[in-house]
């Protein structure tokens, strides 16, 4: 047209042409949203793993101390919450409340694992050693403290020992992997510094609850708690650790 016109075409004439880029997409609103939806649900299940832990851990630790009574030393706290869980500790014989107990807590452990696996995603592309021996040493620790609760409740015993030995590798892990998260920056800090207190954490409420598995585990099911919060809000993480779309 601007040929039969006469005329070639100016500078004002392409640029009637040119689309202008709309306004940009904040890149955190947009990595945010590449997070695979598995994490929501690792999210959930770290949620309510974390409020099963600690809802459980009255009734299961004090059903302990009814069971096996003088086998430890009472805490100042039993005689104060004993009367008022009686309907949750009177269903059945000491003995096997406990029991019951146990083999409920025992979940708990499988459902920790997804949100571990979540708070590995973020660092994906990382390479980063740090993160990736303090992941193995927190999934090593939950997946030997599952076993070693099984064993204990479901097995007359006999994984005590595994018991043991888990949750003192998940202490050890979860603090690991808390000063890895510090490192990277990839989650809030007050979330990494929840996980950073697990490993004295678990000795405190050790010797505050006076029983295991509940003990140790409580100060991790509280972090947990806060994780499974952090991963569903997607509130403090990092933009660089979501750069890779999943």
């Amino acid at each position: 047209m601007t040929e039969l016109l006469g005329r070639s075409p100016s500078t004002d004439d392409t640029d009637v042409y040119r689309t202008e880029p709309g306004p940009s997409v904040p890149e955190f609103e947009r990595t945010s949203l590449d997070t695979p939806q598995w994490i929501s649900w690792a999210a959930y299940a770290a949620i309510l793993a974390g409020l099963t832990a600690i809802v459980l851990t009255p009734p299961f630790a004090t059903a302990y101390f009814l069971a096996y009574p003088g086998e430890d030393v009472l805490p100042f706290w039993v005689s104060t919450l004993e009367p008022r869980l009686q309907s949750l500790l009177g269903f059945a014989s000491p003995t096997e409340v406990y029991q019951t107990y146990g083999r409920i807590f025992d979940l708990v452990y499988v459902l920790f694992l997804p949100a571990a696996f979540g708070l590995h995603h973020l660092h994906r592309g990382s390479n980063s050693r740090i993160e990736m021996r303090g992941f193995a040493v927190l999934v090593a620790g939950v997946v030997a403290a599952f076993v070693g609760v099984a064993g204990d409740y479901w097995a007359n015993g006999i994984g005590f020992p595994i018991e043991v030995l888990g949750l003192l590798i998940l202490a050890v892990g979860s603090t690991m992997y808390g000063v890895a998260l510090l490192g990277a920056g990839v989650v809030p800090r007050w979330c990494a510094w929840s996980l950073v207190s697990c490993g004295p954490g678990a000795l405190v409420f050790l010797l505050l609850i006076g029983h295991i598995p509940s003990g140790p585990t409580f100060p991790f099911a509280i972090s947990w708690v806060t994780v499974g919060a952090m991963l569903l809000s997607r509130k403090g993480i990092r933009p660089s650790a979501l750069k890779h779309p999943a």
